[in-house]
C-alpha cells in the first residue's frame, strides 16, 4: 500500500476514533455539568457538551503514546497542550478569570520554546538569498504570536464549525503553499492526524449524526490555536532554503488574526478589557445581517480563502516584504471595517431589502 493510501487510512481512522471518543464522553459530560447552557450571548438550543477538544486531544495523545508516528517535537507539543486542556476544562466548568488563562498561555509558549528550541528568528526571505533575522527579539515575537493565535481561535469559536474549519483551512492552505512553492514536505504526520480528528469533530459539531452535537469548549479552541501556531513556526523556521515563507504563514490565518486584533484594539480604545466578550466578532456581524450560522460559516471560510489568494499572489509577484506590508495594511482596513460596521450594514440592508 502506498504512503498516500496509508495516510488516508490513518486520517480516516483518526476521525472515526474522535467520533467514538465523543460518543463515550457525552454521557459523562452531561453528568458532571460540562455543558454549555443557552442564555445571554449564547443562542443555541439545549445543553451542549463541551468535550470536542478533549476528544481530539485524547485521540492524538493515544497515537503519541502507543505508536511511533509523531516526532519528539510534536510529542512535546501534545504534552504542553495538556496544560491548556486542563485550564480550559476548569474554565468550561467554573468560568475562571481571563488573566489566569493568559498566564497559562504564556507558560505554555515559554515551555514550548524551551523544550523544542523553536522560535521565530527569520521574519522574511529576501530575493538575494539572505534573510531578515531578528535573533533574540524572536523570543518575544514568538510569545506574542503563540498567545495571540491561541486567543484568536478561542474568540472565533462562536458559531458551529468556525474554529475547526479555520484550523482545517490553515492546514490546507499551508500545504497548498508548500505545493505551489515546491517546499519540501516535512512529513509531520501529526498534522495529518489532526486534520482527520477535526473532520471527525465537525461531523458531531454540525450534528450530521443524531444525538452527537458537541462544542470544542475553551479547552479545544485554545488547543487548536496552539497547534496551528507551532505548525506555522516549525514550517517557517526550518534551517534550510525550503522553509515556508513567513508572510504566507500570516495569510493562512488572516481572518482569525484580523478579527482578534481589530476587536482587541477597539476594546482597549473604548477603555475595556481586550478579553471582555461581546457580540461584535465577524460571525456575530454576519448573523446580525440576517445570515444563518451555516451561511455565516461559508462566507467567513470564503473570506479566508480570498485573503490567502491575495497574499500568495502578492508574494509571487512582488516578494516577501510587499506581502508582509500588505498583510498589515489589510489588518488596518479590517479595523476600519469593524469600526464602521453598523453604518456599512445599514447601507447593505437598504441595498438588499
Amino acid at each position: 500500500m502506498s504512503n498516500d493510501n496509508n495516510w488516508m487510512l490513518l486520517t480516516t481512522l483518526t476521525g472515526v476514533l474522535t467520533l467514538f471518543a465523543i460518543f463515550c464522553l457525552i454521557p459523562m459530560a452531561k453528568k458532571i455539568g460540562l455543558v454549555d447552557k443557552p442564555g445571554g450571548r449564547k443562542k443555541h438550543l439545549g445543553d451542549i457538551p463541551l468535550i470536542g477538544g478533549i476528544s481530539i486531544f485524547l485521540v492524538l495523545a493515544t497515537f503519541a503514546v502507543f505508536t511511533g508516528y509523531f516526532n519528539n517535537d510534536w510529542k512535546w507539543v501534545l504534552g504542553v497542550a495538556s496544560i491548556l486542556i486542563i485550564i480550559g476544562l476548569i474554565d468550561d466548568l467554573w468560568d475562571i478569570r481571563p488573566l489566569y488563562k493568559l498566564g497559562a498561555q504564556i507558560i505554555v509558549a515559554i515551555l514550548m520554546m524551551i523544550s523544542t528550541g523553536d522560535f521565530i528568528q527569520i521574519i522574511a526571505y529576501l530575493p538575494s538569498g539572505h534573510t531578515i533575522n531578528i535573533s533574540e527579539l524572536g523570543y518575544f515575537i514568538t510569545l506574542f504570536a503563540v498567545v495571540g493565535l491561541i486567543n484568536a481561535f478561542n474568540m472565533m469559536d462562536g458559531i458551529d464549525g468556525l474554529a475547526a474549519t479555520q484550523a482545517i483551512l490553515s492546514i490546507v492552505l499551508t500545504f497548498t503553499s508548500m505545493f505551489i512553492l515546491k517546499v519540501t514536505f516535512l512529513n509531520d504526520i501529526f498534522i495529518i492526524f489532526l486534520l482527520g480528528a477535526l473532520f471527525g469533530f465537525l461531523i458531531a459539531n454540525l450534528n450530521l449524526l443524531p444525538n452527537t452535537k458537541v462544542f470544542l469548549g475553551d479547552a479545544g479552541s485554545m488547543m487548536l490555536g496552539f497547534f496551528i501556531a507551532w505548525m506555522l513556526i516549525s514550517y517557517t523556521q526550518t534551517p534550510n532554503k525550503h522553509s515556508l515563507p513567513p508572510s504566507l504563514a500570516l495569510w493562512v490565518v488572516y481572518v482569525p488574526v484580523a478579527d482578534t486584533l481589530a476587536l482587541s484594539v477597539r476594546r482597549i480604545l473604548l477603555g475595556r478589557s481586550p478579553f471582555r466578550p461581546d457580540r461584535k466578532h465577524l460571525h456575530h456581524i454576519c448573523m446580525r445581517l440576517g445570515l444563518s450560522p451555516m451561511h455565516s460559516l461559508s462566507i467567513i471560510c470564503a473570506l479566508s480563502i480570498i485573503s490567502y489568494l491575495i497574499g500568495i499572489l502578492t508574494y509571487t509577484l512582488f516578494g516577501e516584504i510587499a506581502s508582509i506590508i500588505l498583510f498589515f495594511m489589510m489588518i488596518g482596513l479590517y479595523y476600519k471595517f469593524i469600526k464602521n460596521i453598523w453604518r456599512i450594514s445599514s447601507i447593505f440592508r437598504r441595498l438588499i431589502y
